[in-house]
């Protein structure tokens, strides 16, 4: 039936794609840098005006929680659940060879489930810290590996262990449970909503690290309509984002077909933006990856509205937000909406037409 599935989406894939089949793909250079964009030393916290969600820019009231589950993202893994409620999902990397899993932050609603659920690593840990969100995942490499490849040191480093806000599903809990629909290790189905409660009832509170957001289309950069990202080959952190102008947004396909919820299958979860964050990364023994210039600047390749520009990001501290600026350094003002985030180095090859 899952084979059936990704053949039906795989077919559906190629409807958008042949409409531009004639259209050339622009290669952006890969790079780490743009020394030439004038990032500014500090950017202010963006104001929240009263009933609106920081993360997506909607109509929200309610206490503001967010939840970072930690996703897998390999083909058997597909499609995901509870994912579509997600306001903001990261594409990270988890190994070598292009591996990559995904992380979904829930925060203007959250789902009874989500999942399925895998492992964690240290680029996890800052993701999630960044947001100072509640953070399941299921298993960690241990104290025993490899230098910098070890989540419970990086939680020491950041004052993340000991918080009340990691979640560990591979111990005991009753914040997760085993799907029949999926196989192991895919099947891990985390209780989103009970996280929420939990940090809400144990006195947690959270501080909001709000995007910029605009009602106009944007005008700087160029006209893009269709993106293609490659993760040195590996076919599942392949992808491609597709804009429609109706809706102003984009919806992502990958190698299991366009990327829906489980929930809804009739209709691919659609992005308002898609950003994607160039850092340096480096493999470890043992296959682990490590960044360590998580926190500075760095090259952006920025899709909103239609349209790229080549940006850059900036990140003052562990516990910052990480903010996304124009060629001018100023931050971009995002379009309302879910917002999609690939971190990446310069070897990955983004195309666009």
């Amino acid at each position: 039936m899952k084979k059936l599935f990704a053949l039906l989406m795989a077919a559906l894939l190629l409807v958008p794609a042949a409409g531009l089949s004639e259209a050339a793909l622009t290669r952006i250079p890969g790079t780490l840098a743009r020394s030439e964009i004038p990032v500014k030393a500090a950017y202010p916290d963006n104001a929240i005006p009263e009933g609106t969600s920081s993360t997506t820019g909607l109509p929200f009231t309610g206490v503001y929680a967010p939840v970072i589950i930690v996703v897998d993202n390999a083909p058997d893994a597909h499609p995901h659940w509870g994912v579509e409620q997600a306001d903001v999902i990261y594409q990270v990397p988890n190994a070598g060879g292009g591996a990559t899993k995904l992380m979904a932050l829930f925060a203007d609603s959250a789902p009874q489930y989500a999942g399925g659920c895998r492992s964690a690593r240290t680029v996890f840990a800052d993701v999630a810290y960044g947001w100072g969100a509640a953070f399941a995942f299921a298993g960690t490499p241990g104290e025993g590996v490899v230098k910098n490849a070890s989540v419970p040191e990086r939680f020491r480093e950041l004052g993340y262990r000991g918080s009340g806000l990691t979640f560990n599903l591979l111990s005991n809990n009753t914040v997760s449970h085993r799907v029949k629909w999926t196989t192991s290790p895919h099947n891990l189905s985390v209780h989103v909503a009970e996280i929420r409660d939990k940090v809400i009832a144990d006195g947690k509170t959270f501080t909001p690290r709000a995007f910029l957001f605009a009602d106009a289309l944007p005008t700087a950069g160029v006209p893009a309509s269709f993106v293609e990202i490659d993760h040195q080959g590996n076919p599942a952190s392949h992808s491609t984002f597709t804009y429609g102008a109706v809706s102003n947004s984009y919806t992502r396909a990958n190698s299991s077909g366009p990327y829906v919820d489980r929930d809804n299958p009739g209709t691919p979860i659609s992005f308002a933006n898609v950003l994607i964050q160039r850092v340096k990364m480096t493999t470890l023994t043992g296959g682990y990856v490590s960044i360590k210039d998580f926190v500075g600047t760095g090259a952006a390749e920025i899709f909103t509205g239609g349209r790229y520009i080549a940006g850059a990001w900036s990140k003052a501290a562990n516990e910052a937000r990480t903010v996304f600026v124009d060629e001018q350094g100023n931050e971009v003002a995002l379009q309302r909406g879910k917002t999609f985030i690939i971190i990446t180095n310069d070897q990955t090859t983004v195309d666009y037409r």
